[in-house]
């Protein structure tokens, strides 16, 4: 019987030897099979997200995906892109350089039209705000003064720039110096003195007389130098040797812009598993589809929605928002781009996003909203709160968001939700609501994401959740009253004098809401 069996057990290891009979499953060692493959390569396997992150966003892909458990049907993501996808401002540090090279295509007589398109109150004095002296109106009469005088020494200016032998001696010039740093200030003074809906489109019209394509290559240049150096703080002064109307002014900008591996990683792993990345952003369409180009992301992105602008005949940019006709763009196979036939119709920032979104994205994917958003301020808080849609919305975390701003209130729901609540993808989705997390970064050096919900802001060695002590005063209410997701959105995404509310400061940041999940399935 033994030797019987020695010779079943040698016949049977002749067979596995010349393929005849293949060894169980189990023990087989050849590669795993081809859905064993995809399962394990499209997920997020970075060690520099935030554990709760990568948990939360490989359980959408698990579950969502087009192998996932419960596939959506028509599945689609909606990333904001300015201290989103990028860290920092992607326009903020293309409008710096287009100062740096004065790359303009608007004469001196046409300067002070563009810069007073939309402007509500030019004449309002506006020194209690602390940025100089008198209105609008005295800040342009600086700004065109300045300009002038460059024309005459170093222009006429074009889309192009100044030749780069001459940048050195014009950048060392008073006038620019007052030019640059006015012209930079005058945004952060128009935010603060009109409001977000003034201020976005304004800037945009910085590139009146240029076509998308030739925005699109200066951002180029920006974006190339400025993704390669560490990130400083830069200080520029207006000269105080210049009479002028408005003083002194200094204004602060950060330098450098980066795109972390770990989102072209999430982009692509979204894409492979059937869910289209789309992107929303308050920047200029231009700017948009350029970044998207320089930092690698274009094979795995669907399409871009933007801030558009009116153009001429020859697709020259006019200084007046496109509310009818402005559409976003299909990021094509071949690395182009083709514009979409579906107007956006609003501003793409606050609620214009949701409108956006409706509007130019939804009706490809039978009006059914966003499975994920991706945020970091105010600007993205309806649409990454108000569709009942969203199973996951990841927020970037600044870190100096306060109560009143919406990248604040909701790192505060999603360390509430994590720490109090205990959920995760599955307990939130299964409760009604979206689960939000909270993703740390590091903003020193070329800029990078960390292993955990907190940051290191530019300048700072320790990691900080929230800097402001007011989020952390919030969150013990909600841990105290035990609140839900829903009360906590509907009640303190409205603004709030201190004292009514409860608190001894204010809270909120928006007049109006519609409410969370308000957007049904």
């Amino acid at each position: 019987m033994m030797k019987k069996k020695i010779l079943i057990l040698l016949v049977m290891a002749l067979l596995l030897q010349c393929g005849c009979i293949k060894k169980p499953a189990a023990e087989q060692t050849s590669e795993p099979t081809s859905q064993a493959r995809v399962t394990d390569h499209l997920r997020v396997e970075r060690d520099d997200w935030a554990d709760d992150v990568k948990l939360a966003l490989n359980d959408l892909l698990a579950t969502y995906g087009k192998d996932g458990t419960n596939p959506a049907k028509t599945p689609y993501v909606v990333f904001d892109f300015d201290n989103t996808s990028s860290i920092f401002d992607v326009e903020e540090q293309l409008v710096v350089y287009q100062l740096q090279v004065m790359a303009f295509a608007i004469s001196p007589g046409e300067l002070r039209e563009v810069l007073l398109t939309g402007i509500r109150e030019p004449d309002k004095d506006l020194t209690d705000l602390g940025y100089g002296k008198g209105s609008i109106n005295d800040w342009i009469d600086d700004i065109c003064s300045a300009y002038s005088a460059l024309w005459e020494k170093y222009g006429p200016f074009t889309v192009k720039g100044v030749a780069s032998d001459r940048l050195d001696e014009m950048q060392a010039d008073g006038q620019w110096q007052e030019f640059s740093t006015k012209m930079r200030t005058l945004y952060e003074l128009i935010y603060d003195a009109e409001s977000a809906d003034v201020a976005y489109p304004w800037i945009t019209y910085w590139f009146t007389g240029m076509t998308e394509g030739e925005i699109y290559d200066l951002a180029t240049e920006a974006f190339a130098k400025y993704k390669d150096v560490d990130t400083s703080v830069v200080v520029w002064t207006s000269p105080s040797d210049i009479k002028s109307k408005t003083g002194v002014v200094s204004i602060e900008w950060t330098s450098g812009i980066q795109v972390s591996d770990n989102i072209r990683e999430l982009w692509k792993a979204l894409n492979d598993n059937g869910i289209d990345v789309w992107v929303c952003s308050a920047s200029c369409t231009g700017a948009i589809c350029a970044a998207v180009d320089s930092f690698g992301l274009h094979d795995d992105c669907k399409g871009m929605l933007a801030m558009t602008n009116k153009t001429d005949e020859k697709g020259r940019y006019l200084a007046e928002y496109d509310m009818e006709t402005g559409c976003g763009y299909y990021a094509d196979k071949d690395g182009s781009w083709t514009r979409m036939s579906r107007p956006i119709k609003t501003q793409t920032q606050g609620k214009g996003k949701v409108t956006a979104i409706i509007n130019a994205i939804a009706p490809e994917y039978d009006d059914h909203g966003p499975l994920a958003g991706f945020m970091d301020s105010t600007g993205d808080f309806n649409f990454c709160t108000e569709f009942e849609s969203l199973k996951l919305v990841v927020c970037f975390n600044r870190a100096n968001r306060k109560v009143t701003d919406g990248g604040g209130l909701i790192a505060e729901v999603a360390m509430y939700e994590k720490e109090n609540l205990g959920y995760d993808l599955a307990k939130a989705n299964d409760a009604g609501d979206t689960l939000y997390v909270l993703q740390g970064r590091d903003e020193n050096g070329k800029r990078s994401f960390r292993k955990s919900n907190r940051t290191i802001l530019f300048g700072q060695q320790e990691e900080t959740l929230f800097k402001n002590n007011d989020n952390e005063v919030q969150l013990k209410r909600m841990i105290d009253e035990k609140m839900t997701v829903a009360d906590i959105l509907n009640d303190y995404a409205i603004k709030q004098d201190a004292g009514k509310n409860g608190f001894d400061f204010n809270t909120g940041f928006l007049d109006k809401y519609d409410g969370y999940h308000s957007i049904k399935e």
